[in-house]
C-alpha cells in the first residue's frame, strides 16, 4: 500500500521521508524471485523498494548476456547487489564479480547470494583504480553508500585500491561491464586495458567524462548508445 500512495502527487515526497524515519533495517522485499534485504535509511534501498531501479538496464544486460553466451559480468561500483544479485540470478552460467568500496555493502550482497541460492557472484571489497594503494573515500550523509574520492566529506573510510588486471586474469572471453564509480571511471579503466584488449566487452558506463569516452575510443570500443537525459551509455568492442 505505501509504494502506491508514494505515486500520489501529495504523498510522493512525504512517504520517502516517513519511510526513512522509521528506521526499517533488514526489510525483507521480494522482487524478480529474489528476497532483498533492504536497509531503507538509505536512499539507493527506498528508491528501489519505491521505484525500481534501472530495470531497463538490467534487462539489457540479461538480454545480451544470453545472446552472446557471455562468461563474465563485472560490476564495478556494485553497491549491495542491485544488478549483482538479477543478472547472476538470471544467468545461472555466468560468473559474476561485484567490486565496491564499502565492507558492508559487500556483506549484505554476500548474505543476500547465499540467503537465495546465488552460487555464481564473487565479491571484491577494493577501490578500483590504475595502481595498488590506500584510498581515502568519503560522503557527506552518514547513510548514504555513495562514497567517493573527491568529495572531501565529513564521513571517511580507507580503502585498499587495486585495478583490475591485478586482481582478475581473464582473456578469450565475453564480458559485461557495469560501471558506476562516481567520477573515478577513467583511472578504473586504464588499470583495466589489459582486460579491455583480450576480451569482447559491453560496458555500461556513467559518466560525464569524454576523456574517459576518448580512452575507450582509442582502444576501438565505440558509443552504440547514449541516454541523452542521464550520463549513462553502452560502448562495446564486439
Amino acid at each position: 500500500m505505501i509504494k502506491y500512495a508514494a505515486k500520489l502527487p501529495i504523498l510522493k515526497r512525504i512517504v520517502p521521508s516517513i519511510i526513512k524515519r522509521l528506521n526499517l533495517k533488514g526489510y525483507i522485499y521480494t522482487y524478480n524471485n529474489i528476497k532483498f534485504r533492504l536497509d531503507l535509511k538509505y536512499l539507493v534501498d527506498r528508491r528501489f523498494f519505491l521505484h525500481g531501479y534501472d530495470e531497463d538496464v538490467i534487462e539489457h544486460i540479461n538480454t545480451f548476456c544470453k545472446s552472446k553466451n557471455c562468461n563474465y559480468f563485472l560490476d564495478i561500483g556494485s553497491c549491495w547487489g542491485l544488478y549483482s544479485l538479477q543478472v547472476a540470478n538470471a544467468n545461472p552460467d555466468l560468473q559474476v564479480y561485484a567490486f565496491d568500496v564499502f565492507k558492508s555493502n559487500i556483506n549484505r550482497l554476500q548474505e543476500m547470494a547465499n540467503s537465495n541460492d546465488i552460487n555464481n557472484i564473487k565479491t571484491f571489497n577494493y577501490a578500483i583504480g590504475s595502481e595498488e594503494k590506500m584510498a581515502v573515500f568519503s560522503v557527506n550523509e552518514k547513510h548514504s553508500p555513495n562514497f567517493a574520492k573527491d568529495l572531501n566529506g565529513t564521513f571517511k573510510i580507507n580503502v585498499p585500491q587495486n585495478s583490475i588486471d591485478n586482481l582478475v586474469n581473464i582473456s578469450n572471453s565475453k564480458i559485461v561491464i557495469k560501471m558506476d564509480i562516481e567520477r573515478s571511471e577513467l583511472e578504473a579503466l586504464k588499470g583495466s586495458e589489459k582486460l579491455l584488449k583480450k576480451n569482447k566487452c559491453l560496458i555500461v558506463l556513467e559518466t560525464t567524462n569524454h576523456k574517459a569516452l576518448n580512452y575507450l575510443s582509442s582502444l576501438d570500443f565505440k558509443i552504440i548508445e547514449h541516454k541523452l537525459k542521464t550520463s549513462d551509455y553502452l560502448l562495446s568492442n564486439f
